[in-house]
């Protein structure tokens, strides 16, 4: 397999959506999760090990893995039929059915990797022609970290329109704010200039107004629609600019988190990207990679510029609103092509994602439509793309990827049963124990930070094929 189809698996187009999202919200572990993108297929395609042959473990945790990485996409799509105004499910269905029928066409296998390269190019566009008109990123990152305050532009589709919620969410107001609803139903006020806090329910028509006082909170529903006033402060981002771009939890205490989202990518793809051949064309494959995930952290160093891209919780705001932001009417062609580069991005992905359910679990195509079946439902629900695909990844890495790393069939077997009890423990830790001390953060957002490393423990100390067998004749 060449280095370019076998990164096909990796290159997702929710985890390039959501390292531009992450960086534009200025979230504090973005760097880190950059560095382990690029960083951990390029070990795996190095990487030697045992063979994955397949158990009834491996094959089982393969098929969720895959069918979880589905999910996140779909849900990704689901996102992009919210912004345009279009039902969650007509998003979920425009990807369902492509990633059947380009999993089951036989040519697939042979256009992947040029359309991989295609979707790289397209995904550079609309930054390269934002550099043109705007100045170089790191320009863009100084204007964005000088800035007083993250405030509605009178420009922005939340002020002139209105905008809709990809999921529920709550939204905490630094200053008092005039808030008009555009859909009708009921909204949960939390008054907290009061002691104790004051809960207050609105049923409200659209057009109607809520006014929101300083350390106020709002429940908003998916789907809801709100407008917002001008030159006021963004609910939930930064002070400022400079808290933005210097966030304080990029200290030492960052440190679990970020060795949680190394070890979390990094074992993920060591199973879903495999050993690639030598030679001249292996470049191709890095080169893709470098300008995928550059072309994702560009694009959100840009859309920081426009703190309210990342209010909804739409991981593909970013994409697919900054070209018009940023250019006008001229960057809605940018807008469009940006689309197609994700469309690539998931066919391929899905080919390869296939082509590893193959090997791992089972050639049937029929186990490939249960996946992809079981995805669609998933995402059917307003469930947050980044966090269904650190599901996947993490359990790839806690119960797939030790079968990789074992030196015997039994620690093949022992290796990721005992690191996915743990994962699945570790992930249940907030349902659990809701009382749980803030240390043990990075473990429920990151399981496979200790789930791995248990799971490749048990996996090693099982003794090699062929010692302890005792002499027969």
């Amino acid at each position: 397999m060449t280095a370019l189809a076998a990164i096909a698996a990796w290159l997702q187009p929710a985890l390039v959506a959501a390292l531009a999202f992450r960086v534009t919200a200025g979230e504090a572990d973005a760097p880190w999760l950059a560095l382990a993108a690029l960083v951990a297929p390029l070990v795996a395609l190095l990487a030697r090990g045992r063979p994955l042959a397949p158990n009834p473990v491996t094959a089982t945790v393969a098929a969720v893995t895959v069918t979880l990485v589905l999910a996140a996409d779909f849900l990704l799509a689901a996102e992009a039929a919210t912004l345009l105004g279009a039902p969650r499910w007509q998003g979920v269905v425009l990807a369902a059915l492509p990633a059947v029928i380009v999993a089951a066409w036989p040519a697939a296998g042979r256009l992947s990797p040029g359309a991989l390269a295609a979707a790289a190019g397209l995904l550079l566009l609309a930054p390269a022609a934002v550099a043109l008109a705007a100045g170089s990123p790191l320009t863009a990152w100084q204007r964005s970290g000088m800035r007083s305050a993250l405030t509605f532009a009178s420009e922005s589709a939340w002020v002139v329109a209105g905008e809709r919620f990809a999921r529920a969410t709550t939204l905490r107001f630094a200053e008092g704010q005039r808030v008009v609803v555009l859909t009708a139903g009921v909204y949960r006020v939390v008054e907290r200039d009061v002691a104790p806090p004051t809960v207050r329910e609105w049923r409200l028509t659209a057009g109607e107004a809520l006014t929101l006082r300083p350390g106020d909170e709002l429940s908003v529903e998916a789907g809801a629609r709100l407008r917002f006033e001008a030159g006021r402060r963004v609910p939930g981002a930064p002070a400022s600019g400079i808290a933005w771009a210097d966030a304080v939890a990029r200290g030492p205490r960052m440190l679990p988190l970020a060795a949680g989202a190394v070890v979390t990518l990094l074992g993920a793809a060591l199973v879903l990207v495999p050993t690639a051949r030598r030679g001249r064309a292996a470049a191709a494959g890095p080169l893709v990679l470098l300008a995928a995930v550059s072309g994702a952290l560009t694009w959100g160093v840009y859309a920081a510029g426009a703190p309210d891209l990342v209010l909804a919780g739409a991981l593909p705001a970013p994409l697919l609103r900054l070209p018009a932001l940023a250019l006008g009417p001229s960057g809605a062609p940018l807008a469009w092509l940006t689309g197609l580069a994700l469309v690539l991005m998931l066919a391929t992905a899905s080919v390869a994602l296939h082509q590893r359910l193959t090997v791992c679990a089972s050639a049937a195509l029929e186990v490939w439509v249960g996946a992809v079946v079981v995805a669609t439902a998933l995402a059917v629900w307003p469930l947050d793309p980044w966090r269904v695909l650190t599901l996947g990844l993490g359990l790839a890495a806690a119960a797939w990827a030790p079968a990789r790393l074992a030196t015997s069939a039994a620690g093949a077997l022992a290796g990721p049963i005992v690191g996915g009890v743990a994962f699945v423990a570790l992930a249940a830790l907030p349902a659990l124990a809701p009382g749980a001390p803030a240390w043990l953060d990075a473990l429920a957002r990151y399981p496979a930070l200790m789930a791995m490393p248990v799971g490749w423990l048990v996996a090693r100390a099982m003794p090699p094929d062929g010692e302890g067998v005792a002499p027969t004749g």
